[in-house]
């Protein structure tokens, strides 16, 4: 049985975890990543990038998922080759590291589109309708509801993505 990327993701937002968080956790282990360092590090990115309103935090989550599968260490991912030649690490399988950034870059791109053509921007305050930066305390926890079933569709945007692409 396939995994249900969409309910867990979901199932973690409702639970307390940011948009971002909610992406990386699901995807991040079968990238070979433990979910607990992806959560951790996700974790300023949630409500537009640490409560500013910028880019949607599902979007910036969906990025880190496409670094985790294509994203490249340079020399921190160096080996040794044959006749002790520096030989790169690629981050897919069966890719060179020049092939891995260019893919990065290319499905990155795609998925800003994407996201773009389904919800006309990648802003978090648009998409939300909400000035994140006001939103503090007794205020945020108010509109929690608001934003799990606003932000509940812009998890599907990019989870359909990341299915279908990686």
């Amino acid at each position: 049985m396939l995994k249900d990327h969409l309910a867990e993701a979901n199932e973690l937002f409702r639970s307390g975890f940011n948009c971002s968080q909610a992406i990386v956790a699901v995807f991040s282990e079968e990238h070979g990543f433990p979910a607990e360092t992806a959560i951790r590090m996700a974790y300023p990115f949630g409500r537009g990038m640490g409560g500013c309103g910028c880019t949607c935090g599902a979007l910036t989550g969906a990025m880190m998922v496409i670094g985790m599968k294509y994203g490249t260490a340079g020399q921190i991912g160096m080996k040794s080759g044959a006749a002790g030649q520096p030989e790169m690490k690629s981050g897919a399988a069966g890719q060179d590291e020049t092939d891995n950034k260019k893919l990065a870059r290319e499905k990155t791109r795609r998925l800003i589109e994407f996201f773009e053509n389904e919800h006309g921007t990648t802003l978090c305050n648009d998409l939300t309708g909400l000035d994140q930066r006001k939103l503090n305390g007794p205020e945020l926890m108010a509109m929690l509801p608001h934003f799990h079933s606003r932000c509940q569709k812009f998890l599907e945007t990019v989870v359909t993505f990341l299915e279908e692409e990686l």
